[in-house]
């Protein structure tokens, strides 16, 4: 029996043409036209098409794909949205809001805000309103230490360093903010830079010497380091050249003319200072975020034989957290992060502590006045520039000290200087814009004490951190330096910015 023939022998039966007959002409007679679907011929791509990405293929035009570079861009930021570590099952609400309760035994202290606001509407003792009012501050800063922890936890490490460096600063920010719309300018430069002291001395101080009594030595990214106190130097400057502008140029000048040219001084240095924090966000998070990242499963803290018998889940805190559980361990048995609070509440007491905070916060500031005037031994520099840093960081110092008794240093430095360089090149550059916004003469010219004390502090915190160790003796130096400038500061007196012989007016 003869076989059918096979359609790859039969090239009509394997693809019939569709064109119309066209009487005796040959189809290899027959020139090619736009109705001939099947027409063996090159499309031609419009130089249009070219410049839009048009490809043709089989006589059909198409989209080229993504572009390579763009994709792995997209996969790159999708990246910092997703947990570091696996998370453990969300909790309900009603579990949420009592792990929230017993967080810490600071929430106690949350009884002390209305009794504030009592005293503050009622017209009572002013030291007495800021005594309540500090006492209220701590638990909210630990409310929205934790609130940051969880939001933190669903994001990368990166994100999550970010988003701690930035609420972690909240307290802060709103005192600042409350300073500024009083035009109590001084307040404002006082209150930012006791942060950065704050941060850098006594915080970094008192890791270094917890972490030492129990490590050796204690290693970290060298390269980070010197980064970050690179950094430091920059916004040192930032606030020398106004200094050193106001000293030797004021007499140069016509009268009433320095102050404009210190205000458009200090908001084109603002500017700047904000371009540098941007680059270093990309530095941080896309170009070199392996720095970024701490080596948990080898930790570079060197430790003895007799005490390296501790749990590894005992000894790692969350990654993301500034203000990591003061109470009980981050991590369930089977390594898996522990989620304390699910999302929504964890949005609702990041707000509602924002929002007790700016009130308690606005009733502690209102009672400095008052507070100074009825205790002539105490200065109004020292309350701003030592006790209010020290109240809106609490949360922050009991964190670098937790994790740095643990052996995480990386993360201890991520939590003392990352707030450094947020408050330095982020929160000050920013209040300036906004004052220039409001109409408000804030400039970057610093109390000459204060920039003399902050410019040797950085320099003491480069050279300890050249070589990426560290031990107890360099806390014991940083806590020591930190106390010497509390006690130069107990009876500055207060005093009046004078340009050019007349008083700077803010209205």
């Amino acid at each position: 029996m003869t076989e059918p023939p096979s359609n790859a022998d039969n090239p009509q039966q394997q693809q019939p043409s569709l064109k119309a007959p066209t009487g005796d002409h040959d189809d290899a007679d027959e020139p090619p036209s736009s109705g001939n679907a099947n027409a063996a011929t090159t499309t031609t791509v419009t130089p249009r098409e070219v410049k839009e990405g048009v490809e043709a293929k089989d006589g059909a035009p198409r989209r080229r794909r993504p572009h390579r570079k763009r994709a792995r861009i997209l996969a790159k930021l999708q990246a910092h949205f997703i947990p570091t570590r696996p998370l453990g099952p969300t909790p309900t609400y009603l579990a949420s809001l009592k792990a929230a309760a017993l967080y810490t035994p600071l929430n106690l202290c949350l009884l002390f805000i209305p009794i504030s606001w009592a005293l503050h509407f009622s017209h009572q003792s002013a030291t007495l309103v800021f005594i309540f009012s500090a006492l209220g501050i701590l638990p909210l800063a630990a409310m929205l230490g934790l609130g940051t922890e969880q939001i933190a936890l669903r994001t990368s490490h990166s994100v999550g360093g970010l988003v701690n460096a930035t609420l972690g600063n909240v307290v802060e920010l709103i005192i600042a903010g409350i300073a500024l719309k009083q035009c109590k300018l001084e307040l404002v430069q006082s209150s930012l830079l006791g942060g950065l002291l704050s941060n850098m001395l006594l915080v970094l101080g008192m890791a270094f010497v917890v972490g030492g009594f129990r490590f050796p030595s204690q290693e970290f990214q060298p390269m980070v380091a010197q980064l970050n106190s690179s950094l430091m130097v920059v916004a040192v400057i930032s606030l020398i050249v106004p200094a050193a502008f106001h000293e030797f140029l004021e007499d140069r000048l016509e009268n009433g003319e320095e102050v404009p040219v210190l205000l458009q001084l200090s908001r084109g240095s603002a500017v700047i200072l904000i371009i540098i924090y941007i680059a270093y966000l990309v530095f941080q998070f896309y170009s070199h975020s392996h720095l970024f990242i701490s080596i948990e499963n080898s930790p570079r803290s060197s430790i003895s034989s007799h005490r390296s018998d501790d749990s590894d889940a005992d000894s790692v805190l969350p990654m993301h957290s500034p203000s990591s559980s003061l109470t009980s361990h981050s991590h369930s048995t089977n390594g898996e992060e522990r989620v304390r609070l699910n999302t929504p509440v964890a949005l609702f007491l990041l707000v509602a502590s924002t929002a007790l905070a700016y009130v308690t916060a606005e009733h502690l500031v209102d009672s400095l006045e008052g507070l100074v005037a009825s205790n002539p031994a105490v200065s109004e520099k020292w309350l701003t520039l030592i006790v209010i840093p020290i109240i809106s960081n609490a949360a922050e110092h009991v964190t670098a000290v937790v994790v740095a008794r643990k052996g995480k240093f990386d993360l201890a430095m991520s939590v003392a200087i990352g707030s450094c360089i947020q408050i330095a090149l982020f929160v000050i550059p920013v209040l300036v814009l906004v004052a220039w916004g409001m109409d408000k003469p804030l400039t970057l010219l610093f109390d000459p004490l204060e920039t003399l004390v902050l410019f040797l502090s950085v320099l003491l915190v480069k050279f300890s951190l050249e070589d990426g160790k560290s031990h107890w003796m360099s806390g014991v130096v940083f806590i020591s330096v930190y106390i010497l400038i509390a006690l130069s500061f107990w009876n500055f007196p207060d005093s009046t910015r004078i340009f050019q012989g007349q008083e700077l007016v803010c209205t």
